[in-house]
Parts: structure tokens; sequence; C-alpha cells
């Protein structure tokens, strides 16, 4: 979870598992060919997160070694990009987790394919396709998940639109993520413009006495929520496939729901880029070896077994996200999600993202 987190993610199956979360990735690695060193969103990263399951795979058919290094979600991504090109190096050779938001801002900091082109590429979604340099290895859609035995507890109904979260009764009862720190708070504030143009600010203006609380990032906001602190949270449509496939259902109702709003559902591509050559070392006391063929070899060998058939039908039970890769069959559970009338994709070059953010956060603080 377009990390995401975008975010971010606002990244999605270990946190739902074990709600951790860190925010700073290790500063020094040793790292020698033919060791591959990664930066990766830390759900992803985590001993029980979807690296755990797709590093070894790979590992063993490279014959190399493969560090991951956890970033926290995938706002932060770009922040340590940022922070490799300011002093000149980076710790990593790849970097995944970035989604198509944070990719406008992140290309600079990555290699082009040039005339390589990852196989498996032309067999993924369209939708997924963000740009030359960025592999999509997941995507997921955003929506409310709902707790329907805290909705009927507290006899609230079920919100059909995003007016609807306006209405008295669900004061206090929403979960969302800031968006100047998360990929899926971000989606959410650009929903709304997309929905109300010119009059989103009117809706936020409204909007800023409705919700619970703005939580960093995604891992925090669906914490509160399992503990019950409000019945409405940002997330995935995929969080519902989580909870059916770890015991949720009973009888014929589940307590946990993904709720679609008429006017669309915005979609989050999870992706991988190669961080440019320029800064995977040189610099002193850089951590990596200067660029080789067996570095250049590895990294787009591990990009291409990102979107190999083998990996993509591990994303929805590793990653709870959706596969990009066209035909891969998906488990029961994914299959019973809504499907969605409209989905958006909602990125914003880096002005117009400023001067939506800015506005908005000079909304919410203002008393």
């Amino acid at each position: 979870m377009i990390g995401a987190n975008v975010s971010y993610k606002w990244v999605h199956a270990l946190v739902l598992a074990l709600l951790t979360h860190s925010v700073l990735c290790p500063s020094r690695v040793s790292a020698n060919p033919p060791e591959l060193v990664i930066y990766a969103y830390d759900s992803f990263a985590s001993p029980k997160g979807a690296g755990s399951k797709i590093v070894p795979l790979f590992e063993k058919q490279c014959g190399c070694t493969v560090r991951l290094l956890g970033c926290g979600n995938g706002g932060q991504l770009l922040t340590r990009l940022q922070l490799d090109e300011k002093r000149g190096k980076s710790d990593a050779h790849l970097v995944l987790g970035l989604d198509q938001q944070t990719w406008l801002q992140a290309k600079h900091y990555t290699e082009p394919w040039g005339n390589w082109v990852p196989k498996g590429y032309p067999e993924l979604l369209a939708e997924s396709k963000v740009g030359e340099g960025f592999v999509p290895f997941d995507y997921g859609v955003f929506s409310l998940i709902s707790d329907q035995a805290e909705l009927t507890r507290l006899k609230l109904g079920v919100p059909q639109s995003l007016k609807d979260l306006l209405k008295p009764a669900y004061r206090r009862n929403v979960i969302l993520e800031d968006p100047r720190t998360s990929t899926p708070g971000m989606a959410f504030l650009l929903l709304t413009h997309a929905v109300f143009g010119a009059d989103f600010m009117a809706f936020w203006h409204s909007f800023k006495t409705q919700w619970l609380t703005l939580t960093p990032g995604w891992d925090g906001a669906y914490g509160l929520f399992l503990r019950r602190e409000a019945p409405l949270v940002w997330s995935y449509t995929t969080s519902q496939a989580y909870h059916e496939e770890h015991g949720d259902i009973k009888g014929d109702g589940r307590r946990y729901r993904a709720l679609l709003f008429q006017e669309g559902q915005p979609m989050q591509v999870e992706g991988a880029a190669m961080i440019r050559r320029s800064l995977r070392g040189g610099a002193p006391g850089a951590p990596l070896s200067a660029p080789n063929d067996e570095v250049e070899r590895l990294s787009k060998a591990f990009l291409e077994f990102l979107i190999s058939p083998e990996i993509q039908t591990l994303i929805a039970h590793t990653n709870w996200m959706l596969p990009v890769r066209v035909g891969v069959e998906l488990p029961e559970s994914y299959r019973a999600l809504p499907t969605a009338k409209k989905l958006l994709r909602l990125e914003k070059d880096s002005d117009e993202l400023s001067q939506i953010l800015g506005r908005w956060q000079r909304e919410v603080e203002h008393p």
C-alpha cells in the first residue's frame, strides 16, 4: 500500500500483522558485489514483510546477497534520495516502494533504462506503467475500511460519498493519514481536489473538525482503527481481503469491509528503480563499490524478477496489494473485493502539488 505510503502507504502487509514502525534507514552498510543493496519501505524490509519471501528466492536464482534497508514509508524513501543527493552518495543500488506521485519527484535521482526494457514489461497492466525508469510491481485501490460491528454499535450508516463524511454523525469517527508525510493521506487530499475542484477547500473547511486524528503514516492510522478508536479508516480495499484471510468471516458477514465512494477511488502504483550511477559510491566514505557491470546486471535482474509470474503470484499474500501482471490468478478473498466503477490516477507535478498542500495546510491549521 501509491507507499505505497504515499502515503504512503499513504504500506501495508506487515503493519496489519505487527503494527510496528521505524523511520530511519541505516546510514552505512558494507556492500561489495555480488551484494545488491535496496532501499525499501519498512513493511517490505521487515523480517515478516514481503521482502522476507521475495529476497531468498532471488538470492537462490542469482547466487548473490541482497540487503534491504528499511526507510520508513514511501514518502521517507523520497527524503532519503534527496539527502543522498545533497551528500553526493547513496547507500543503495535500487529503491523499492516509490509510487506514481513520489516518482515524479524521485526520478531525478534514478537511472533511465536507455536501450534496456525489463523482461515482462509488455505483460503489465497499461494503467500501472508510470514512466520509463519505473518498474511497477503492485498496485492498490484506496478506500475507507469500516468496522461493521462498531458502526452497528454506534448506529451509524455507511457513507456513500465524500459529502456524507461531513454529516454530524461521523464527527470523530474517521481516521486519516497526514498528506505531508503519508502517501495514502496524499491520495485522500488529491481525491477531494479531483472531486470538488475549485471548491475543495470548502470541503476541508467543514471536514477538519470531523476526523479523529491525522497520523504520520498508514500504520499508525490502522493501529488506532484496530484498537476501535474509530469505525472508519482510510486504507486499501485489500485490507478487507487480509481480514478475511485471517478469520474475519463469521457466518455471512464481514466485520471489516471496504467502502467505495460514488465519486471514484484513487489508485496507487508501487514500483522500483535503479538509483543514479553517479550516486552509487565514489564519495569519501561511500559504502558501495564503484558502479560496474555486475551491479548493473543484478539490478536489472531484480527488477525483472519483481514482475515475473512467480513473484506477481506472491504479491497478494505477501504485500497485500494487487499484481500488475496481466493474467495472475487472485485468491478468493480478492475476488470478493468491491470493484470501483472509476479508478483515478491523481498524480500532480511538483508545483501544483505544493500549491494544493500549502492551501490545505493553511486551512487545517487555522482555528
